[in-house]
């Protein structure tokens, strides 16, 4: 068995887009967006706040949040796309772009190439073989999918 493929997602790069134009070749994902569900992974990873009473997660009508530890987690086929998240998060996290209704999760194109590396007009999407590096503002997201940006607590000097 060899190595299954990494990708690495520079979240400040990825901000410089107005539109996300990356494609995805995951036959069975819904409009072939599973690069948006691990997009929304990678933006809470490092800029959602984690809040002790998640207000977005309290909002949600059909409890498509939940809080596990230190994670949030979102059901894709729960959510319905009705907004009350997005205006509940006080930190902005929650957005109408990264919080899409039936959002499919990404195989990391297991077995083929990668086409949101391709696709991506930035160069915000990487593969190759990462691992954690605080130093390098390099974070795990899920197995095989890393983001490289500055920690929220990073930023308000909570963490060195």
């Amino acid at each position: 068995m060899g190595l299954k493929n990494q990708i690495l997602i520079d979240i400040e790069k990825c901000y410089e887009c107005a539109e996300c134009e990356v494609s995805c070749s995951a036959g069975l994902h819904h409009r072939k967006n599973g690069f948006k569900m691990i997009l929304e992974e990678a933006i809470r990873k490092v800029t959602c706040r984690h809040c002790e009473d998640a207000p977005c997660v309290e909002s949600c009508p059909v409890g498509a949040l939940k809080k596990e530890g230190d994670n949030l987690k979102r059901a894709g086929l729960l959510c319905t796309s009705c907004g009350t998240c997005v205006i509940a998060c006080p930190f902005g996290v929650n957005t109408v772009e990264t919080v899409e209704f039936l959002t499919a999760p990404c195989d990391i194109c297991e077995g083929r190439k990668p086409l949101c590396v391709k696709t991506c007009p930035k160069g915000a999407v990487l593969e190759g073989s990462f691992k954690e590096d605080d130093e390098k503002n390099i974070y795990k997201v899920r197995e095989g999918i890393f983001v490289r940006g500055v920690h929220w607590k990073k930023q308000l000097g909570l963490q060195k």
